[in-house]
C-alpha cells in the first residue's frame, strides 16, 4: 500500500485540526494528545498499537501500520506479539464498511499470515515428531 500523504506532518497538521491540551489528565489521554503533534515518521509499533485500538485517525495510521506489518505480521508494541495486528482486528466493523480498500489490504495480509502459519506449523509437528 503506497502512502498517499507526507509522514513528515503530524496528525494534527494532516487533518488541520489541533486537539489543543487534554482536558483530562490520564496517562493515555496525555500520550495520545502528544502523538496528534508527532510527526508519523517517528511513530513506534507501540504508538501506532495505542492510537489504533483508540480508533483514532485511521486513515492516517492503518497504510503504516499495514506497510510495517506485511515483512512482520507478528511486529509488535509493548503488550504481547503480534499486539500491532490484534490493535487492526479491533477496529470497530463498520470502519472496515466505509473502507474497502483497507479491509482488502487486512484481508491479504491475513491470508498472508494463514499461510505462513501454516508452513511454520508443518515443521513444529516434524519437529516434535523426531
Amino acid at each position: 500500500m503506497l502512502l498517499n500523504f507526507d509522514i513528515n506532518r503530524s496528525l494534527d497538521e494532516l487533518e488541520d485540526c489541533d486537539w489543543g491540551e487534554p482536558e483530562y489528565c490520564s496517562s493515555l489521554v496525555v500520550n495520545v494528545h502528544r502523538l496528534r503533534k508527532t510527526p508519523l515518521k517517528n511513530f513506534s509499533d507501540e504508538d501506532l498499537r495505542l492510537m489504533i485500538l483508540q480508533q483514532v485517525s485511521l486513515d492516517y495510521l492503518l497504510p503504516i501500520a499495514f506497510e510495517r506489518l506485511i515483512n512482520n505480521p507478528i511486529r509488535s508494541g509493548e503488550m504481547y506479539t503480534g499486539d500491532l495486528l490484534s490493535s487492526i482486528l479491533k477496529v470497530d466493523k463498520a470502519y472496515w464498511t466505509d473502507r474497502q480498500d483497507f479491509k482488502h489490504e487486512l484481508d491479504d495480509l491475513l491470508n498472508e499470515f494463514n499461510n505462513t502459519v501454516k508452513v511454520i506449523d508443518e515443521y513444529i509437528k516434524k519437529y516434535r515428531n523426531k
